[in-house]
């Protein structure tokens, strides 16, 4: 796996996660993994597509649609080019 920034917010920068148009109460790019959020988000374009995973040592964004420890997909208004895209999102702290 490439990690490509070590911060969300450069990731967030360069890719452009859109907003979640099914949640009216807050504003999230965060998509959920069943219902009709995860309809919407299989009918995007697969580079557009990242998923918040649970990882051993914390957790990640990476390319593509994954559902192995998913925790919810974004999609980002710029395609990713390599699938192997990774992104830290959170560590655990030692011992937890």
């Amino acid at each position: 796996m490439t990690t490509i920034c070590d911060e969300v917010e450069v990731w967030e920068k360069w890719y452009k996660p859109i907003t979640n148009h099914f949640v009216s109460e807050e504003e999230t790019t965060l998509f959920e993994t069943y219902g009709q959020e995860v309809e919407f988000v299989y009918m995007q374009p697969h580079n557009h597509v990242w998923t918040w995973v649970d990882g051993a040592d914390g957790t990640y964004i990476v390319a593509g649609r994954n559902r192995v420890n998913r925790i919810g997909y974004f999609v980002t208004e710029e395609p990713w080019s390599d699938w192997e895209m990774v992104v830290p999102y959170e560590k655990y702290e030692e011992g937890v």
